[in-house]
């Protein structure tokens, strides 16, 4: 088919990466832009012209077409920062959305879907450069008859992640696992601990549990050494979950913060007996100032030092007071 003049010499290369890249022209924008100068000219025609300059092979066509607002593929909008929330919070409830169907189309968006809102907008407000829509969609699944549903906006950048977090398996299928440079920060593993954390108070113990049950026992295994590298005690437990020993509790909350930064939907995870921040057990005390552990416990019986116990029978535990007492007593030599 012999080529019209006015089409070759009109649509150029300058004139996609003018209208088409710079400007985010969809086609029928394009379209309607061309017959305003008096150009009738199909969306079809416009792509095959503008394939012959390479210019639209690497994104989505069909949803540039229909989303004339789509982010700029060709400029980069994921810094560390957002990484570091990226990782926090795909460790609890955020996904990453890819098209199966069109693998050739490398772009994919971040989701979440959750029963607060407050806890929405908490995770996705790293994410607004990325256009994150935030909306109310009514739900038999969930108790309350609705569930808050977030998505970014589909980018190169996010597939990236998608890549780096769903590694494909031998049967070629991909599933959510954290990468071994996942960032375990404040920020990370508050976002983490609100999604996918519990805990259990009782009167003589305490509960902290992160749900990793969906992840493989070795990566499981990797985010515990990482969290003891930052000098909280924790392990995996026989159901795949991460267990934060008892004595790993006050470095665990003193690392991500002690209250929570939605009040008060979830005040309840925060809400710790002051005693396991501010305490310390016998053996740490006799440690930390280096004196004879069976001489404090004598002092301790005879009541000359005084503790805190959580039963009458309870085992010692030392509050800033009490520790100043006992360093009065190493000072007069009653101690040593």
């Amino acid at each position: 088919m012999r080529e019209q003049p006015h089409y070759t010499n009109l649509l150029t290369k300058d004139f996609f990466e003018k209208n088409y890249i710079k400007k985010k022209m969809s086609y029928p924008q394009i379209q309607k832009m061309l017959k305003e100068q008096g150009y009738n000219i199909h969306p079809g025609t416009l792509y095959r012209y503008a394939k012959k300059f390479n210019i639209g092979r690497n994104i989505s066509e069909a949803r540039r077409i229909n989303d004339p607002n789509s982010l700029d593929y060709n400029k980069s909008y994921i810094d560390n920062n957002i990484i570091e929330c990226i990782d926090g919070g795909l460790l609890g409830d955020l996904g990453i959305q890819f098209n199966r169907n069109n693998p050739n189309n490398h772009v994919a968006r971040i989701s979440l879907g959750v029963q607060y809102e407050e806890f929405a907008k908490y995770l996705m407000s790293p994410f607004k450069v990325l256009d994150v829509k935030i909306k109310k969609r009514y739900t038999e699944a969930m108790n309350q008859g609705f569930i808050f549903s977030c998505s970014t906006r589909f980018h190169p950048d996010i597939y990236k992640q998608y890549v780096r977090w769903y590694p494909e398996t031998n049967n070629k299928y991909r599933t959510k696992q954290p990468p071994d440079d996942i960032r375990i920060t404040p920020k990370s593993v508050m976002m983490w601990y609100l999604g996918d954390g519990s805990v259990v108070i009782k009167e003589k113990t305490i509960i902290v549990r992160l749900a990793t049950d969906g992840f493989l026992p070795e990566k499981n295994i990797m985010l515990s050494n990482k969290l003891r590298e930052k000098g909280i005690r924790c392990h995996r437990n026989r159901f795949n979950r991460i267990f934060i020993e008892a004595r790993g509790v006050p470095a665990f909350f003193n690392f991500i913060g002690r209250k929570s930064p939605i009040s008060p939907i979830y005040d309840h995870k925060f809400a710790l007996p002051f005693w396991r921040f501010e305490s310390k057990r016998m053996k740490e005390v006799s440690d930390e100032l280096n004196i004879n552990y069976d001489r404090l416990s004598h002092l301790v019986k005879k009541n000359k030092i005084p503790c805190f116990r959580l039963s009458p029978k309870g085992r010692p535990r030392f509050l800033p007071k009490h520790i100043k007492i006992v360093k009065k007593l190493i000072k007069s030599g009653e101690l040593y």
